[in-house]
């Protein structure tokens, strides 16, 4: 059996810091996690004083090749791109074997 490679670096090209949730309301001490990638998406939106919303995206965490990874808590604040955005949904993705491959963290 093969080991599966990191995402390489070269598409990685984004740094995010991070702020979990501490239970009492609030957020921990940022935490920066490097080389990883956001790809931003944006939808059109019918309110009656813009026509997009503020915009999310997807954050694309390597296990190995980011540096400072760590699997982040749903309700995250993250900064990213200059952009305060929310973790919504964090899905885990594992190789055959069972370790961690990389994450993908829904914000907006």
């Amino acid at each position: 059996m093969y080991a599966v490679r990191p995402i390489p670096r070269r598409l990685l090209p984004d740094k995010v810091e991070v702020c979990a949730p501490d239970g009492r309301g609030g957020y921990e001490e940022a935490r920066t996690i490097r080389h990883v990638r956001f790809e931003r998406t944006q939808r059109a939106c019918d309110e009656e004083h813009r026509s997009a919303d503020a915009g999310g995206g997807v954050i694309f965490i390597d296990a190995r090749a980011s540096d400072g990874a760590f699997e982040i808590a749903t309700g995250s604040r993250i900064l990213v791109d200059g952009q305060s955005l929310y973790a919504t949904e964090v899905k885990r993705l594992c190789t055959a074997n069972g370790s961690n491959h990389h994450w993908e963290v829904s914000v907006s």
